[in-house]
């Protein structure tokens, strides 16, 4: 018998430090999500690309090697439409930060609490 495909929502993380990379899986996981990570927006455009169950990206702004956030977001609303997707931040004020239609911004420090529920108002 086969066993039942995996429906819990997944996100996916784009966030170079390790720690808070890991400490957002396990806090997604403990949550009731599928989490994907990725180090860098060419993973996370490799993920989007191949799984379509995809449903949260929450994404750092400044990436290694030049990567950028934002960018990533702008592609992700243009070809995964229903992604819900919101960008965080340390060094950026909010009101600097280019934001694709529908997508929200979480200043660092944040509550893992409050970018769950951010994610779930969403339209």
């Amino acid at each position: 018998m086969l066993e039942d495909p995996d429906t819990r929502p997944t996100i996916l993380i784009v966030e170079d430090i390790v720690f808070i990379r890991m400490m957002t899986e396990d806090y997604f996981e403990n949550a009731g999500f599928r989490t994907l990570s990725a180090r860098s927006t060419l993973e996370a455009i490799a993920f989007l690309e191949m799984d379509p169950k995809i449903r949260y990206l929450f994404a750092d702004i400044h990436l290694p090697n030049g990567d950028d956030g934002p960018r990533l977001a702008e592609t992700a609303r243009k070809c995964w439409p229903p992604v819900k997707i919101i960008l965080t931040s340390a060094d950026m004020p909010a009101d600097q930060v280019r934001l694709p239609i529908r997508g929200l911004f979480v200043p660092k420090p944040y509550s893992l609490d409050q970018v769950k529920k951010a994610f779930e108002t969403m339209a």
